[in-house]
């Protein structure tokens, strides 16, 4: 069967993703096609027409549609049900205008859908909940036979937290929290406190955290018995009353403002611990598949993984709202008796070029470029000279992070290239760290109590004798958020990074997304020649052609 999975367009993130035969073929986000950050609320026409274009299928011969969200009239139950459990006056005013917006969103998704693709007009729609959604994105992609299951995000349809277990393809929902004792709306708020933009700078304030020390108590925030409860309009107003130091954007960041993040990145990781513990005290599982935005956290992930109750971890890499096209789609296979075991072991489920294609673009363009014997050791000499790059290579990643596909690179062991990236480049804060692309099999020996950690949703602490070795990638307090890289996955990055190892005996390379302060990350060679011109990058390898810039390498 084949089944078009689509985010709700009440969502952040909204994507599409197409399951055939219960295996993922195509995923992508919408915002990579009209260029908006996240694409919030905006239906993923493109990106559904990418899926089925891609995979050679007809629109015709969809067989369902599967939305990461609660039919409009479950939801309006579901949005009722929750404000009056949660008795709050706030929430009743709120409640018929989310419905309300609701309802015009998934009218606008339809028709837009049905104009660029009529033949799904007739289809049948299928509406999985948000959290049921987010929870099948991590365990049927795991590979798991038997696993605990943990979802945590700002909202759903009314809650914010869901805890279950999966056991031969049937998830049972242990427990969850009302949208009121949110953990993504807790970190929200603190983002939006320390003068970043909520929803999109959560990272922000993770790299901030390690700059501070963990000294407000967030005394609201109680942790017990394998589970956490906030009072009930804590987040909306409570929150507030208890740290009145709003920092405004332009302002400086004081020690204050560290410790503030400290302080909630401990306690939302002590947050995640326990409720990992309580789904162990309850099934006595040693295995974890995560989703929903918090987990995007990867410190607090890190955490989870280090106890001594969790054996295996599975971080979906479109944790955020754009997986739920890929659990809907998923649930959906299942559902209708759809064969199992699909694992999703990669992230590179986007759109592609062909040499021909790029190519094209490059004479298009009047760009002068050059096609080396071979692209990877090319790539490998100029990062070993100290160049920065833009990496253009195969199929775009699904998720935040740039997994060599889309991605910036540059050489971990010039301590300088943070600086220089960060200020050059990426056109952002000084403090904010890359990460390094690792070969799987060196991860050992770099990191401490490594992991394989496929989609860079993981963080470890770099071994002493690397520190110095892997300066530019590593963060202030000695941790990395790397990613292990495999020749079955990615063959070219792989060889590419293998080939400056054998120049520089460094295994690794800095690497971050390919696109510049506030936008998407690159989809196509137009935008990847755009970020290229209009950025600090000293050279781009975009498939087999190498694009440089007259600027001579720092040792030429």
């Amino acid at each position: 069967m084949i089944i078009l999975g689509l985010t709700a367009t009440i969502s952040w993130n909204t994507a599409a993703a197409l399951v055939q035969d219960g295996r993922l073929v195509a995923a992508a986000e919408q915002e990579r096609f009209n260029r908006i950050k996240q694409a919030p609320r905006i239906p993923p026409v493109e990106a559904a027409e990418f899926c089925l274009q891609s995979a050679g299928i007809d629109p015709a011969d969809v067989d369902c549609i599967a939305v990461g969200f609660a039919s409009p009239m479950r939801y309006a139950l579901l949005r009722g049900l929750g404000t009056a459990r949660s008795l709050a006056g706030h929430d009743f005013l709120l409640t018929a205008p989310s419905v309300a917006e609701y309802m015009i969103q998934q009218y606008k998704l339809r028709q837009r859908l049905f104009d660029a693709m009529p033949e799904l007009a007739s289809k049948k729609w299928v509406y999985v909940p948000h959290h049921i959604a987010h929870a099948a994105s991590a365990y049927r992609a795991s590979g798991f036979q038997e696993t605990g299951v943990l979802v945590t995000d700002g909202n759903g349809e009314r809650d914010s937290t869901q805890t279950g277990f999966a056991k031969n393809g049937e998830l049972t929902v242990l427990d969850s929290k009302a949208a009121d004792q949110s953990l993504g709306g807790l970190y929200s708020n603190t983002t939006s406190l320390l003068g970043f933009s909520r929803h999109i700078d959560e990272g922000k304030t993770m790299g901030l955290a390690a700059y501070g020390t963990p000294k407000y108590p967030l005394e609201a925030l109680r942790i017990h018995d394998g589970t956490y409860t906030m009072p009930r309009s804590y987040i909306r107003d409570g929150f507030w009353k208890d740290f009145p130091f709003q920092r405004h954007k332009g302002d400086e960041i004081t020690q204050e403002h560290k410790d503030f993040a400290a302080s909630v990145q401990h306690r939302l990781e002590e947050a995640g611990i326990a409720l990992a513990q309580g789904i162990h005290n309850r099934t006595g599982y040693r295995r974890l598949a995560l989703a929903g935005g918090v987990v995007l956290n990867c410190d607090m992930n890190a955490k989870i993984l280090q106890q001594d109750f969790v054996d295996d971890i599975y971080i979906q890499p479109a944790a955020h709202d754009a997986g739920t096209a890929i659990g809907a789609a998923l649930e959906v296979a299942a559902q209708l008796g759809e064969p199992g075991g699909f694992v999703m072991d990669h992230a590179y489920w986007g759109p592609e070029y062909s040499a021909a294609e790029i190519q094209a673009t490059l004479d298009e363009t009047k760009v002068p470029y050059e096609k080396p014997r071979d692209i990877e050791q090319a790539t490998a000499d100029l990062l070993s000279k100290g160049l920065i790059l833009g990496w253009f290579q195969g199929r775009m990643e699904i998720g935040p992070r740039a997994l060599g596909g889309r991605s910036i690179l540059a050489n971990p062991g010039m301590a300088e290239m943070k600086d220089r990236v960060n200020a050059e480049v990426k056109h952002r804060e000084g403090w904010r760290p890359f990460a390094p692309s690792m070969l799987a099999e060196s991860a050992d020996d770099l990191v401490e109590n490594s992991y394989p950690s496929p989609f860079m949703l993981l963080t470890f602490t770099v071994r002493k004798e690397w520190r110095e070795r892997l300066a530019a990638a590593t963060h202030i307090d000695h941790t990395v958020r790397s990613q292990t890289v495999t020749r079955d996955t990615n063959s070219r990055f792989y060889g590419m990074i293998e080939k400056f190892r054998d120049l520089t005996g460094i295994p690794a390379v800095m690497n971050t997304s390919f696109n510049d302060r506030g936008e998407p990350i690159v989809m196509s060679p137009r935008d990847a020649l755009r970020t290229f011109f209009s950025t600090g990058l000293d050279a781009l390898a975009i498939g087999d052609f190498v694009v440089r810039k007259k600027t001579p390498a720092p040792d030429e």
